[in-house]
């Protein structure tokens, strides 16, 4: 009944790690910007100096971005199409390496839950992993790609909180990278596992 094609899933990341740094360095730039365009005439040696500054951490996130990019292609997670809640079977990820080098890999599989508070305008998402389980990827040696073979086995009654009522859940597979030069290169990939039956 739940036997299906393979079907490859996308990776959605963050691919560059964790997004406070992207996130950081962004703020930083628009602060030197307004600092620099509303004190320029008054002070204009200590605006240059400041939009300088602010410019340092998003050249280095550029910079970081470019050499990603060369060094590291999309990754994709073959997984089986429908999946039912006690399911086991394997998932196949791969990822083109370009001179990367990987030192480690740290695999999980997690369930989110996601409730909405509130109606109208105040309505508040809130989100909470439920369910974490380490994985075991399995390495097969290959030219500039990583292939990883990953065991997964979705428990037969869901998280704890599968019955609560209003919430929604995701299944994801998610992998840490750590790569020399690519520093918390990560991968998330979300499976469609088919929702548990009340009874």
């Amino acid at each position: 009944m739940f036997d299906a094609e393979d079907i490859s899933l996308t990776d959605e990341g963050p691919v560059l790690g964790p997004g406070w740094l992207h996130f950081t360095s962004t703020m930083i730039l628009i602060f030197g910007v307004v600092f620099a365009v509303k004190f320029w005439r008054e002070e204009p040696r200590a605006s240059r100096i400041v939009l300088a500054g602010s410019l340092i951490p998003g050249a280095m996130t550029v910079i970081q971005v470019i050499r990603l990019k060369r060094s590291l292609g999309t990754a994709e997670l073959s997984v089986n199409e429908v999946i039912p809640l006690g399911w086991s079977g394997t998932a196949v990820y791969l990822r083109p390496l370009r001179g990367a080098t990987v030192g480690g890999i740290e695999a999980r599989l997690q369930c989110d839950e996601i409730v909405v508070k509130g109606r109208g305008n105040k309505k508040k998402e809130r989100r909470a992993v439920v369910l974490d389980q380490p994985l075991t990827p399995v390495a097969t040696p290959m030219m500039e790609q990583l292939r990883l073979q990953i065991p997964l086995r979705i428990p037969a009654t869901g998280p704890p909180s599968i019955d609560v009522r209003d919430a929604r859940t995701e299944w994801w597979v998610r992998l840490r990278l750590r790569m020399e030069g690519c520093p918390n290169t990560r991968s998330s990939f979300c499976i469609a596992v088919l929702p548990a039956v009340k009874r």
